[in-house]
């Protein structure tokens, strides 16, 4: 809704999605998550995340111009097409791999996601 009521209000905007992790030092992402990006001529582009900001309403102002660090974007936009493009309709969004086999999707496929710290915090031991 907040992107269509950008754009309404010609302010660029756009959809972005990928993944929150966790703050533990390794394990799975919770699944996928989204937010929205507006364009403002002095800032660039700004970060949105309503839902975030929805599920801790301390932190309503923060979520709007800034993103917890704890994740990571995978794309932006719907309607993809691919390079080169496919042979099936364009993608609502781009997280998980897409294949397609004799031109058409093919989806019999799991994907999981992990991830594992591979650096110390500075002063850390």
């Amino acid at each position: 809704m907040f992107i269509s009521l950008a754009r309404e209000s010609d302010i660029p905007a756009k959809f972005v999605m990928g993944v929150l992790l966790t703050e533990e030092r390794e394990g799975q992402p919770r699944g996928y998550h989204c937010w929205a990006e507006f364009y403002d001529e002095q800032l660039g582009w700004v970060p949105v995340d309503i839902s975030e900001a929805w599920k801790d309403k301390s932190k309503y102002q923060y979520f709007f111009g800034n993103l917890n660090p704890n994740r990571v974007e995978f794309t932006q936009g719907r309607d993809i097409v691919l390079e080169p493009a496919q042979k099936g309709e364009p993608l609502n969004y781009f997280l998980y791999p897409y294949i397609e086999a004799d031109g058409k999707p093919f989806y019999d496929f799991e994907v999981s996601f992990k991830f594992k710290e591979r650096f110390k915090q500075l002063g850390s031991r």
